[in-house]
């Protein structure tokens, strides 16, 4: 993220600039209601006081900046006469008031001016000389420059509430609001909604942007698993409430024919056992799912001859029903790897693919492996007819069934999801694709561990 997307950084910007132009705004609107101090005619009777000593000439050459006149008048500024021009101020007041000096020296007519606590009077003029003399203000003098610095005060604190007001209004339109529209959008997920009402928040570039962007998507999240729960549910109660029906029927009739032992009875029985057997392979792997999912799984890690579990799994398999062990190919192969790994979590991997394929197709089912680098894969390949390209990213999806209404012996559509679970669990990942030469392909691909 570049450093003026940053909202911090734009804060701290928007808060330099707003408050250098409240300072500025406040020290233009003093400068500009401010009255200074303008320089009026100086009296005829301090004129008229004066004239005895600047009347001569000499005395008048000779005076310096700083020099004390008759009564409080101290000389301010000299200028000689052009062609042998030369200008002396008093340090003391030229450090601040240089420019009025200046100004004051060429006008036209003695004039007075206040400085400060001083009053600038002059020029006064005698065969080209010019002066400047100064003397203490009054307190009636003194009392208008205060008047005026403290209206200045009045302007500049106006200036400063007005200002800040302003800053409060702005933030409250480009921080405030946003902020509280994130809180109303997540009041909305809070009750349900997939599309909280965040109009342009997504679209900025900041870390409210960022913010809006992740509550969007936890919005859209939440929504899918909420619906997926929803489904769970719908399945769960549809898939347990079928057996549950027959079984009720089938016991029901099995206690008609209690005294009479006829094959009809045998078989409602067995049909109970069966129905029960579902019922009982149901639950449990909807409880190995939800217990994988959460986490509650830890591995009970040992060696393990991955070929000779496989090779059990066959005869299980085989004993529980003579054709799938006709129906099953095992590659011997130098392949199989010796690992460190669980082996009930793997065997309920592999099981479960194999157990999939089964079912759906009457053909050979193959399971090979190959090491590739510090990985191994176990390939279960069948010879059916494959999976639509357009249903192979939904084979894992808990549920999911692959048009069961043309394979009866179809599961419940939770082996995949658990195998893929489990195998996550283990480290490893699974993917299934089309064979080129017909049938599915289901990989799982693990990682090799030492002790």
């Amino acid at each position: 993220m570049r450093w003026y997307h940053s909202l911090s950084l734009r804060l701290l910007l928007l808060f330099w600039v707003l408050f250098f132009a409240v300072a500025s705004s406040g020290y233009l609107l003093a400068l500009w209601f401010s009255k200074p101090s303008v320089p009026v005619p100086v009296p005829a009777e301090v004129q008229a006081s004066l004239a005895p000593v600047l009347s001569n000439v000499e005395v008048f050459r000779s005076l310096q900046p700083g020099r004390l006149l008759a009564g409080d008048y101290r000389v301010a500024a000299s200028l000689s006469p052009a062609g042998q021009e030369r200008l002396q101020l008093d340090r003391t007041l030229s450090a601040n008031h240089q420019h009025v000096l200046m100004q004051q020296l060429e006008a036209q007519h003695p004039e007075q001016v206040l400085l400060g606590n001083r009053m600038l009077l002059g020029p006064f003029v005698h065969e080209g000389y010019r002066i400047l003399l100064t003397r203490p203000a009054t307190p009636a003098e003194t009392e208008s420059q205060v008047i005026s610095e403290r209206q200045t005060q009045r302007i500049q604190t106006l200036a400063l509430l007005f200002g800040s007001f302003f800053i409060a209004i702005l933030l409250g339109v480009w921080l405030v609001m946003p902020l509280r529209r994130l809180t109303n959008a997540t009041r909305e997920i809070a009750k349900g909604s997939e599309q909280p009402e965040l109009k342009r928040l997504p679209k900025r570039s900041d870390e409210l942007g960022q913010l809006a962007r992740a509550l969007k998507s936890t919005a859209r999240d939440l929504a899918v698993s909420r619906d997926a729960q929803r489904r769970l549910l719908s399945d769960v109660s549809h898939e347990l409430r079928s057996p549950l029906a027959r079984m009720q029927v089938a016991l029901m009739l099995s206690q008609d024919d209690e005294d009479d032992p006829t094959p009809e009875r045998e078989e409602h029985l067995a049909q109970l056992g069966r129905d029960l057997e579902r019922l009982s392979a149901i639950i449990e792997r909807i409880l190995s799912l939800s217990r994988l999912e959460n986490g509650l799984i830890t591995l009970q890690a040992e060696e393990i001859k991955v070929h000779g579990l496989v090779e059990q799994l066959v005869k299980d398999l085989r004993y529980v029903n003579a054709e799938f062990g006709e129906r099953l190919k095992v590659h011997d192969s130098d392949a199989w790897p010796v690992t460190h790994t669980d082996p009930e979590l793997l065997r309920l991997v592999v099981e479960n693919l194999v157990r999939n394929a089964l079912q759906y197709t009457d053909d050979v089912v193959e399971l090979s492996c190959q090491q590739v680098g510090s990985d191994y894969t176990i390939v279960i390949r069948d010879h059916g007819a494959g999976v639509p390209e357009e249903q192979l990213a939904q084979l894992f999806t808990p549920f999911y069934r692959a048009d069961p209404s043309r394979n009866h012996k179809a599961g419940v559509g939770l082996g995949m999801a658990l195998s893929l679970r489990t195998a996550a669990v283990l480290g490893g990942s699974i993917t299934a694709v089309n064979h080129p030469e017909g049938g599915l392909e289901v990989t799982v691909q693990l990682p090799l561990r030492d002790e």
